[in-house]
């Protein structure tokens, strides 16, 4: 099998994974009410505390607890005032403060919109690849490139962590001509510099990182007559498996 029909191989399988992950859809938890609308106050199950009548204003938010039968418990966002500090001097929620409410199955469906929080989040990060795989003749190289990426990240849970980022790179790489990647025409190492772009993906869960880039590595005319570098415009693939490997940083 030749080179390019691995790499194929391997973009199909990455766009069979990426798709398949892409329809999965979640059920919504955050609504928004988008007229007002009549609720009353209950306890965390649903049975109802008293026969008071409350009004929800229009765009005031709110997280759906549980959905039984025709009835959904809801509660809304708290106010900072009835947020507890803890001893590491962080925020954290006073569950006592909460205060639940029922409305209709069909009050939710007609009163209210869910929120869609996007899984896709546009990144600008920085990334190095510090062996590379090149072909035609088959070679490892300690070929290092240091750039910068761009591209999009998807989130499958951000609770677990869990994203692949498709990325485009570009950078600059240090490359070592020898005697067997010139054909004879320079005997002793030359160390030049390069000018490279790739595409790569990023499948991260947390800290740990699997990664596959793609890119080429371009000299210039002069140093191409000069050293008849064989790699010239042909592809380098690298990979990466471990924790940061890739010292991939991303920035919103």
């Amino acid at each position: 099998m030749k080179w390019y029909s691995k790499a194929t191989l391997i973009g199909l399988l990455c766009y069979t994974f990426l798709h398949s992950r892409a329809q999965t859809t979640a059920i919504p938890m955050l609504y928004e009410f988008i007229i007002e609308c009549p609720l009353r106050k209950c306890d965390i199950i649903g049975n109802p505390l008293d026969s008071t009548i409350y009004v929800a204003p229009p765009k005031s938010k709110f997280t759906l607890i549980e959905l039984k039968q025709d009835i959904c418990i809801i509660r809304f966002t708290l106010l900072n005032s009835s947020k507890k500090i803890n001893q590491s001097n962080l925020p954290v929620e006073d569950f006592s403060n909460y205060t639940y409410f029922y409305i209709t199955k069909a009050q939710l469906d007609f009163k209210a919109r869910a929120i869609t929080r996007s899984n896709l989040d546009l990144v600008v990060g920085n990334v190095i690849t510090p062996v590379k795989l090149r072909f035609s003749p088959f070679d490892f190289t300690k070929d290092i490139t240091l750039g910068s990426t761009f591209g999009v990240k998807y989130s499958f849970a951000k609770k677990q962590n869990a994203a692949v980022d498709g990325l485009l790179g570009i950078g600059v790489s240090s490359l070592t001509i020898d005697s067997t990647s010139s054909k004879g025409k320079t005997q002793q190492p030359v160390d030049l510099l390069a000018f490279s772009t790739s595409l790569g993906i990023v499948i991260e869960f947390g800290n740990a990182q699997v990664g596959a880039f793609l890119g080429f590595d371009f000299i210039s005319n002069k140093n191409q007559n000069e050293y008849n570098w064989i790699y010239r415009n042909k592809p380098w693939v690298s990979f990466g498996l471990g924790y940061s490997i890739f010292s991939f940083n991303i920035k919103k």
